[in-house]
């Protein structure tokens, strides 16, 4: 056993070994649009009498614990779509290609995670992924369930009916979390794909992938439990067990997760906290190989996710008559609750509808008491999801391999919400009446996806050609209940509605890529060329409870479009390649529920891209120490953005999804580590966001019936200009017969942010502040040469006030607001192996 090895020469190793300067981003799932916001909102501005136009805009999981005395990343079970892992030089191996390369060998920009990264950076829910990916942004929508991901400046308006920018996949199938928090354990890779997405992967993105892969089944029995416990009552447990019921032909890996933690922000009206977390998993993985050429993988998993909502706060306002650079902008909130123009509401002692006061009253207290919050009533959480995947890999002969992908998810989701984040019930998610009576109330969410993959890889008989060619099908449902009401504490609402339909997405498309290897011209230089055509047909139905379901227009729309890559990869030694790199892709158009369906003005168009990227990668040693390094560059271009725009049109609500004409993003990125000692380690990674709209202006004229109805998109959202992140590990000289003990020191650092696309005319006040924030650990491996490990972590150490997103409802409501990060958190972890 490599127990029996001296503790240098075995830490050495693990050093050398370590990569996990990678960072992570879970996507987790497709966020839709929330549009009901907006639209009943603007009843609320209708009768304040501002016409403004109204926008909206875009605003787990530590992985098996590492195995004793194993190389950093490395994993114990083989994998049908390898994890990365650690090679003898410290690099790790990915599948970014859906072939197993080196990270410093593919031509592209990719942010790798093995299960050790995870582990030491102590990730056990989405939101503490950004830190882990610097130019990645965890975008929360109205709370914190909510979720989408942004890269390279490439987001989701939660109010657009537009597909995520950043899709993620789950063994390879498409997965999305259905509006809620999402199963994040006992992952063995997580890859992070930057850039136009298209040619091999699943469905079009124009911002990235976020690929996951479960651990699969070891061929022996064995397994490990992990116990986490700590401040605000955390508990979590974890485990898999692997059970081997035919020796190298059929394998069972069962795998659990349940997590239990009270939120951090507290609810002084209606008492007790909001975030609270009450998450349970189970997740069933079969192997079976009935011969070396044929390999199937199932993996069934379901999970039941409670607790309630970590509601959105009061961040700011817009007094009665208030102006941005010339633009009226909408003050229902104050109107009705800040100006005394109803009897009861407004200013008063503590309660529903009152505040010592009134709004720049509670905005105040707010801002001192970022923790605290005043809202009416709970808002308790209740969501589902059902995922199965099959995979058969068939080795048709030497060259070439036949792969099936099978996928299905099934989630629900409800969700309560009172969105501004206060005690003033301008805007709550529920009716009076009907099926969504209420309070609390709460949109409801019913998702399906279907989907099938069929590929073949194979080269020439030479070895200098590699292909693959394919064909992906997706056919995707979602039901979407969205209840509105304006003013629900008054003895008469102002307003309500109820935004119910159906929508279909049928996606079809072939694919072909290869690479060629053209050493005989130019030693170590490649071509890459790919290209994919896909079909689309969208559908909505309304329900008959739809606001708009009186004379609704039977809606269906085909589109198509073609998706390319272009890559020169010149791996001109052993530890050093430059490539380039050109690619094109697109977003799916689609309908806007929220928007009204005649003379199709609730469709929007496809979304295009293509960027441009030349990077820089290195492997190997400086000046006898083991090192890496990679560099990108890249010039993203947009055509046709889909974003969310919000109008009150006569005095009536009008929602709009619609296409800025072009936007374009640079930046670099940059990542490295080195081992300067045998006992210390450290990297850093970082990125620049260049983000602007170069043709900004939109015309709703068509829309509303208004001639010369326009609106500049002067902000660009979720596209800090600056975000890095450093660390240290520190090998402890503590005897071998104590065990195996690493310090690690975590710091990320992000300048401020917009939260909205029209700060600067429609929606001000969606600025938030940079920030930085420092994590440790301390651990201990195979404590007294057991297989028991502990370890104690800190996040946000020294309690730094942070906003880790923005909700904007500005020219909706006259309000906008934030969700407070986690303060201070200390923990405690134990891990035991068999």
């Amino acid at each position: 056993m490599k127990s029996r090895e001296s503790a240098y020469l075995r830490l050495k190793r693990t050093l050398n070994a370590a990569s996990d300067h990678a960072s992570l981003a879970k996507g987790i799932g497709p966020r839709s649009r929330y549009a009901p916001i907006l639209t009943a909102a603007a009843v609320l501005a209708g009768f304040a009498g501002n016409p403004a136009l109204a926008r909206t805009n875009p605003d787990t999981a530590p992985a098996a614990p590492v195995s004793p005395q194993t190389d950093a990343g490395a994993q114990t079970s083989d994998q049908t779509a390898p994890a990365p892992t650690a090679a003898s030089n410290g690099d790790i191996i990915v599948t970014a290609t859906r072939r197993e390369e080196s990270l410093s060998k593919v031509p592209l920009s990719i942010t790798a995670l093995t299960a050790d990264t995870l582990t030491a950076r102590v990730v056990t829910k989405e939101q503490d992924l950004a830190s882990l990916v610097p130019g990645l942004v965890v975008k929360n929508g109205q709370n914190q369930n909510q979720l989408s991901f942004t890269l390279r400046g490439q987001t989701l308006d939660p109010f657009s009916g537009a597909s995520p920018a950043v899709l993620t996949y789950l063994n390879e199938v498409p997965f999305g979390g259905g509006n809620s928090a999402t199963s994040f354990y006992d992952f063995s890779s997580v890859q992070v794909l930057k850039g136009p997405q298209g040619t091999l992967f699943g469905r079009n993105a124009t911002g990235g992938a976020v690929l996951y892969t479960s651990t699969l089944p070891g061929k022996d029995f064995g397994g490990y439990l992990t116990v986490r416990g700590g401040m605000r009552n955390t508990l979590q447990v974890q485990g898999a067990i692997d059970i081997p019921l035919i020796t190298d032909v059929l394998q069972v890996r069962i795998a659990g997760d349940y997590q239990r933690q009270d939120g951090y922000v507290r609810n002084r009206l209606a008492g007790g906290t909001l975030g609270n977390t009450d998450n349970k998993s189970g997740r069933a993985t079969i192997v079976f190989q009935p011969s070396s050429d044929i390999k199937n993988v199932t993996v069934l998993q379901y999970s039941k996710f409670g607790g309630n909502e970590a509601a959105s706060q009061l961040y700011s306002y817009y007094k009665l008559g208030a102006t941005n650079n010339g633009y009226a902008l909408t003050t229902t909130l104050d109107t009705v609750y800040g100006n005394g123009f109803f009897p009861g509401v407004g200013d008063g002692p503590p309660g529903k509808g009152t505040f010592p006061g009134a709004v720049a009253g509670y905005l105040a207290y707010q801002q001192t008491h970022p923790y605290d919050i005043y809202l009416s009533y709970d808002l308790p959480h209740d969501a589902d999801n059902y995922f199965a995947q099959n995979t058969t890999t068939i080795d048709l002969n030497s060259a070439t391999t036949f792969k099936n992908i099978f996928g299905y998810q099934k989630s629900y989701a409800k969700t309560p919400g009172i969105l501004s984040g206060s005690p003033f019930a301008s805007l709550d998610l529920y009716n009076s009446t009907g099926a969504f009576k209420g309070p609390p109330g709460g949109e409801v969410f019913r998702n399906t996806s279907l989907s099938d993959e069929i590929q073949i890889q194979g080269q020439g008989a030479n070895g200098r050609l590699k292909y693959i060619i394919g064909g992906f099908y997706n056919y995707q449902t979602r039901e979407e209940g969205i209840p509105v009401i304006v003013g629900g504490e008054l003895a008469a609402p102002l307003g309500q509605v109820l935004y119910h339909t159906r929508n279909t997405d049928e996606s079809k498309a072939l694919y072909a890529q290869a690479t060629y290897d053209l050493s005989d011209a130019v030693q170590g230089l490649s071509i890459t060329a790919g290209g994919r055509y896909t079909w689309e047909t969208v559908g909505q139905t309304p329900y008959p409870d739809h606001v708009f379901f009186a004379n609704f227009p039977q809606e269906r729309r085909d589109l198509s479009a073609p998706s390319w890559n272009f890559n020169l990869q010149w791996q001109f030694n052993s530890n050093n390649q430059l490539y380039f790199t050109q690619r094109g892709s697109f977003r799916s158009g689609n309908f806007n529920g929220a928007v009204v369906p005649y003379n199709f003005v609730n469709f929007f168009q496809n979304e295009y891209t293509h960027d441009f990227e030349v990077g820089y990668k290195f492997n190997g040693k400086i000046a006898g120490k083991r090192a890496h390094f990679n560099i990108a560059l890249y010039d993203q271009i947009v055509s046709n953005a889909q974003h969310s725009l919000y109008a009150v049109v006569a005095g009536a609500p009008s929602a709009f999804t619609v296409n800025v004409p072009e936007a374009q993003v640079k930046g670099v990125e940059v990542d490295g580590d080195i081992v300067l000692v045998d006992w210390l380690k450290i990297g850093f990674a970082g990125a620049y966001t260049d983000a602007k709209y170069t043709k900004n202006i939109v015309d709703l004229s068509r829309q509303t019936g208004v001639a010369g109805y326009k609106i500049p998109f002067d902000s660009y959202p979720d596209a800090p200009k600056v975000s890095g992140s450093l660390y240290a590990d520190v090998t402890l000289p503590v005897s071998e017969k104590i065990g195996r003990a690493h310090f690690r020191a975590d710091s990320f650092s992000q300048t401020s942010s917009y939260f909205s696309n029209n700060n600067n005319s429609i929606t001000p006040g969606t600025q938030v502040k940079g920030y930085t924030t420092v994590a440790l650990r301390l651990g201990i491996e195979d404590i007294a040469g057991s297989r028991l490990s502990a370890s104690v972590y800190a996040k946000n150490v020294f309690n730094r006030l942070y906003y880790q997103a923005g909700y904007v409802e500005g020219n909706s409501g006259g309000f906008n607001t934030v969700i407070v990060g986690e303060p201070r958190t200390v923990a405690g972890e134990i891990t035991f192996k068999f």
